[in-house]
């Protein structure tokens, strides 16, 4: 009778029809720009899933590794036209892997017959300008080049709200770690795209893990349904060994992290 209750109880019958609608609508704007992204369904699902829980973080958007742009389109119509979108991109392809990113990055770009290949992921920054027409953004900016010579002079006009890195390689993730972080708002949202495809993006993300903490903070990684990886900015873990000697406003900040 109890588990009957709790099944039938009207915020949870409630929730879970506002999910389910949700999850149809993100369907439906996948099937919009599917021709236009490089993401499966369900992975382009979850990211606007895990997008629409930071609707309220005011700032621009920036994704890093567009493609044809239509993971960059997908968010504008779930965020809205009242933000800034910038996307970067070669719009030549990725560079070339190096030891670092893996044994399968090397093998990936070294067999161009694959399904997966997509000319080494090369779009044009008009197929990119045309997806984004057909989007609701109404300000937006396409950034053409290596990352390394576009991310660390850009300053953008506001705070980020939402930074999607879909770089694949280490230097390429690292360079928008270390550049673009620094502008993202308290609690926005970093997802990283290929953190589990490549061991060069994993090492990077680790690597600035690892330093953008201090002794007596740990900067927390997250989940997100299985298939999307991303961290909060401000969200930080104090580790047992320093709590003893944490501060109140320590205490305050991870608590305050937790919450989302």
């Amino acid at each position: 009778m109890e588990i009957l209750h709790f099944l039938t109880h009207p915020s949870i019958v409630t929730d879970r029809v506002k999910q389910f609608q949700l999850r149809a609508n993100f369907r439906g704007i996948y099937r919009r720009y599917r021709d236009r992204t490089i993401v499966h369904e369900a992975k382009y699902v979850r990211n606007l899933e895990l997008v629409h829980e930071f609707r309220n973080v005011r700032g621009c958007v920036v994704e890093c590794g567009v493609w044809r742009a239509g993971m960059t389109a997908g968010i504008a119509d779930v965020l809205g036209d009242d933000r800034d979108y910038f996307l970067f991109d070669s719009f030549e392809g990725l560079p070339p892997a190096r030891e670092i990113d893996g044994a399968l990055a090397l093998a990936w770009q070294s067999n161009p017959n694959s399904q997966s290949y997509h000319n080494n992921n090369t779009a044009s920054e008009q197929e990119a300008s045309d997806t984004m027409k057909r989007s609701r953004a109404k300000s937006v900016t396409l950034v053409k080049g290596w990352f390394k010579d576009t991310v660390p002079g850009f300053k953008p006009p506001r705070d980020i709200a939402v930074l999607r890195l879909d770089g694949d390689w280490y230097d390429s993730t690292r360079v928008c770690l270390e550049h673009l972080v620094p502008f993202v708002a308290d609690h926005g949202v970093v997802i990283i795209d290929d953190y589990y495809a490549f061991d060069g993006c994993t090492r990077a993300v680790n690597e600035f893990l690892s330093r953008a903490g201090s002794p007596s903070e740990v900067m927390r990684f997250r989940q997100f349904r299985d298939q999307v990886a991303y961290f909060i900015k401000g969200d930080v873990r104090i580790p047992p060994q320093a709590k003893n000697g944490a501060s109140e406003l320590d205490g305050d900040r991870q608590r305050g992290g937790a919450q989302r």
